[in-house]
């Protein structure tokens, strides 16, 4: 069930982080100096993670989530101001035990229905975006190709017909002189085969159908 959060609330806790951000950092940096460089910065960590832990909800602090991170914070507490193999030893024993004594739910029916209705809606709302970003790229790409064909059509034209007149100026048969045209019926048959494939909802048939639209274009262009 969705919790509303007040304006108010947003704006106090990311003063509070930011504020804790900046007294860890400047914490860390008298410590760096410091003869008791690891014990400093320990308690730098120690005092972030407190104020940290106070800014999450109550009823929050007690899921899975917030007990794993709360033990990793704590073993990252340790390990700063452990100084001796020992001492690294007993703070990852203590993260296991931690980790241990976690309850985690347990799943039922319910749970795993909505667990995977959230992941059938996340796949489907990404099919739906690969979809669309295939056919705007398709479009575009089909767009680009075909304006650029134009252009350089229409640009051989004018250069064939200088060429005929020239050449008639000096007495030469012109009648058999053609221009040179792009073809591109193989950008079309490809981008009609992606098209096909999108409808069918495929990200495999979508490049297996543009891949046989495209040879069979190249085989008729050549043929």
């Amino acid at each position: 069930m969705a919790t509303s959060i007040s304006t108010d609330s947003v704006v106090n806790w990311a003063y509070q982080y930011s504020l804790a951000c900046a007294k860890l950092t400047s914490a860390e940096n008298a410590a760096s100096s410091s003869a008791t460089r690891s014990a400093d910065i320990a308690t730098a960590k120690a005092d972030f993670n407190a104020t940290m832990k106070s800014l999450v909800p109550t009823d929050v602090q007690s899921s899975v989530q917030f007990q794993y991170m709360d033990a990793l914070t704590q073993y990252n507490t340790d390990m700063a101001s452990a100084t001796t193999e020992k001492e690294r030893q007993a703070a990852m024993t203590t993260l296991y035990t931690t980790l241990e004594g976690i309850t985690m739910p347990t799943a039922t029916s319910a749970t795993l229905d909505d667990l995977v209705a959230a992941n059938q809606a996340a796949v489907s709302n990404a099919a739906a975006n690969i979809k669309s970003m295939v056919s705007n790229a398709g479009s575009s790409w089909l767009s680009t190709v075909a304006s650029g064909a134009s252009t350089l059509n229409s640009q051989a034209s004018s250069l064939t017909d200088s060429i005929k007149t020239a050449l008639a100026k000096v007495g030469v048969d012109t009648s058999n002189i053609t221009t040179p045209t792009i073809n591109t019926a193989s950008a079309s048959a490809f981008a009609a085969a992606s098209a096909s494939a999108i409808t069918g909802g495929s990200s495999g048939s979508l490049m297996n159908a543009a891949l046989i639209g495209y040879l069979v274009a190249e085989q008729a262009d050549s043929g």
